[in-house]
């Protein structure tokens, strides 16, 4: 084990065991207002200890147990998903195949993409911020490359960072995201359906019965998808039987692009922002999967991931912009969590 600790903040790792005779590294840091947990083996984001507004720290994200299942999990709790998350059509971009597995398309780039590697992990403390560096060279998910990756995971204060840096010599596709599943209640003691969300998106985009990307822009006005304020999960959910699993797309001229989750019982609040086109809500509303979170078999509306990426199959619609990086250039994605009580 490794322990370094300053002012008010620690940051310690320990090997664990993924089974088979493999192992990876759990990182913790904390400072006096979050700790969080992470996993060397797909990036992950695996706790995250929120106070209450009695000041009580408890888990809010959902995390695969034992951590030796995280190499099995094709629900991605918590992983880094790339370089590129969300559906291709047909498993195809131009020339480029990639692996199929989902149906005939290919979903979070497969079954080599960054969710199941070991990432090599390294950290930096200043006086109030504590940085957490996975590096990965991704020479086998299937998108050209070598893709040499970067997750950095920033502490500071109630504010949580996640940036990926991507760079290739050759040019390559670049789309990842946290796959992180929240629950603000602490310790899974209710589902989310009384939890409010609010997106501040005006439009969702349609999809067809494989969930890829038609084209088409849906209003969200007058819809269940409407969370332009505030409303409990629950009052969609009632109108909608397979429940969320739906990209939200912002406006390319708002100031922000941001969901904020909402649990009264706790007083916690979640703000999520970012630059990236979209969002997709995910609330597994029809979990039908043999799965164990924080000890505690996975049911239904469990936990409701929040996923900001550009807008997926964004090859196939380039008038929606690109996803390309280009050989030797360098792109940068981040996404903010900020965990604090209302």
């Amino acid at each position: 084990m490794k322990s370094q600790k300053g002012k008010n903040m620690s940051v310690k790792a320990e090997k664990v065991s993924m089974g088979e005779g493999k192992t990876t590294q759990l990182v913790r840091i904390e400072n006096e207002r979050l700790t969080v947990e992470l996993v060397a083996y797909g990036a992950h984001l695996y706790r995250v200890l929120a106070r209450d507004r009695y000041g009580i720290a408890e888990n809010v994200v959902l995390n695969v147990t034992p951590i030796s299942a995280l190499a099995t999990d094709l629900q991605y709790f918590g992983a880094t998903v790339g370089p590129v998350a969300g559906r291709i059509k047909q498993a195809q971009i131009g020339a480029l195949s990639l692996e199929a597995n989902e149906n005939d398309n290919s979903l979070h780039s497969g079954s080599q993409g960054w969710s199941f590697q070991e990432w090599d992990l390294d950290w930096q403390e200043t006086d109030d911020k504590i940085t957490v560096i996975f590096s990965y060279v991704d020479h086998q998910s299937g998108f050209p490359g070598p893709i040499t990756a970067q997750v950095m995971y920033c502490l500071i204060g109630e504010d949580l960072s996640i940036t990926f840096t991507g760079e290739s010599p050759v040019e390559t596709f670049f789309n990842p995201t946290n796959h992180g599943y929240f629950n603000l209640s602490g310790e899974l003691k209710t589902d989310i359906r009384k939890q409010m969300l609010e997106i501040s998106a005006p439009h969702i985009l349609a999809t067809d019965g494989e969930l890829i990307p038609t084209g088409t822009f849906l209003p969200v006005a007058e819809t269940p998808y409407d969370f332009t304020t505030a409303k409990p999960l629950e009052t969609a959910l009632n109108e909608l039987p397979s429940g969320l699993d739906t990209a939200f797309v912002f406006d390319g001229n708002a100031r922000e692009h941001r969901v904020s989750l909402y649990d009264k019982a706790s007083g916690r609040q979640l703000d999520v922002t970012s630059e990236a086109g979209s969002v997709i809500i995910y609330s597994a509303s029809g979990w039908n999967r043999d799965t164990q979170v924080n000890y505690h078999p996975m049911t239904k509306e469990l936990g409701l991931a929040i996923e900001f990426q550009e807008l997926p199959d964004l090859p196939h619609h380039p008038e929606w912009g690109s996803i390309a990086l280009l050989p030797d250039e360098k792109i940068s994605k981040t996404i903010h969590y900020r965990f604090g009580v209302n």
